[in-house]
């Protein structure tokens, strides 16, 4: 069962647009020493939208060679059309993840019954566990009605659900509980991480993960020891940092976070500089007082 704080990894940018393997091997240095349970390449955070197939798979074997064995593992495995999908998580399968994230198509509007169609054909291949990665502001959305009948698709084990809808969450967890007690609900945002481990979550995969793992490793820690209101406290105390972050066009705020805790990731979307630099003393800030909790 997939549970604990997973961190989405960040992809490093070279100013000439590619993937920076150097920065990127000192952010898994970095996160390997922390008490976080595993991490996620090519997520949403890692850019694989901006990446070619070929850097894609890539930045997986880079990542399965630094941290497979030492850390749980979750695969990024996106694509609208499913036979890269499949593609994909038999590379990921044979680098031994433990499971492939996988988001709804995007671009082409899909009805539920589609969506169900394209997920009922990759868990039919049989190649690894799957995760659904629901995250509508970017994607088709996964309905509730949509996910009560892919529960019954036993090759398909979690979701990461990045709706923003504590409500939702609520009742996935009760169908879950009713008849998949072994899948694994995880929250996407960290602005409702105890939130979400108060509703049913048993994990989550989320950017501060990454950036700030320390202070997510505590936020576990405390809830674990039933302190819920210190962890709750805690997370209350990131919401200034990730309002900041997300001022930015996404991803760059996150990035932001991640170059004031001394790990420069470059940027490979054309960026605001001038609002970044007007709100670095901010982040910076903002980022001391986080840190001085942990």
């Amino acid at each position: 069962m997939i549970k604990g704080a997973y961190g989405v990894l960040l992809t490093p940018f070279t100013s000439e647009g590619k993937v920076d393997y150097n920065a990127y091997e000192k952010e898994l240095d970095f996160v390997l020493k922390s008490d976080v349970t595993g991490f996620f390449a090519c997520g949403t955070t890692g850019e694989f939208v901006s990446l070619s197939p070929r850097e894609n798979m890539e930045i997986l074997e880079f990542t399965a060679k630094h941290l497979g064995g030492k850390k749980k593992l979750l695969a990024g495995v996106s694509d609208p059309n499913p036979q890269t999908t499949v593609k994909y998580m038999k590379h990921a399968a044979n680098l031994g993840y433990d499971a492939a994230m996988v988001c709804p198509p995007y671009y082409f509007t899909m009805g539920q019954e589609d969506l169900i169609r394209y997920y009922e054909y990759i868990a039919a291949e049989d190649i690894c566990d799957i995760v659904l990665y629901k995250i509508p502001m970017f994607t088709n959305n996964i309905e509730l009605g949509t996910f009560e009948k892919l529960l019954n698709e036993k090759r398909i084990v979690g979701m990461k659900d990045s709706g923003q809808n504590i409500k939702q969450i609520a009742h996935e967890a009760d169908l879950i509980t009713k008849y998949r007690p072994d899948f694994s609900l995880l929250c996407g945002t960290d602005d409702s991480l105890v939130p979400s481990l108060l509703a049913g979550c048993v994990g989550s995969v989320t950017a501060f993960s990454v950036i700030v793992p320390e202070v997510n490793a505590k936020i576990y820690a405390l809830f674990n020891q039933g302190k819920i209101a210190e962890a709750m406290e805690l997370n209350r105390k990131a919401l200034p940092l990730l309002r900041l972050a997300d001022s930015l066009m996404f991803p760059s705020g996150y990035k932001l976070v991640y170059e004031e805790r001394g790990l420069p990731v470059g940027h490979c979307q054309i960026t605001d500089i001038e609002k970044i630099e007007n709100i670095r003393p901010w982040v910076k800030e903002e980022l001391a007082k986080l840190l001085s909790n942990v």
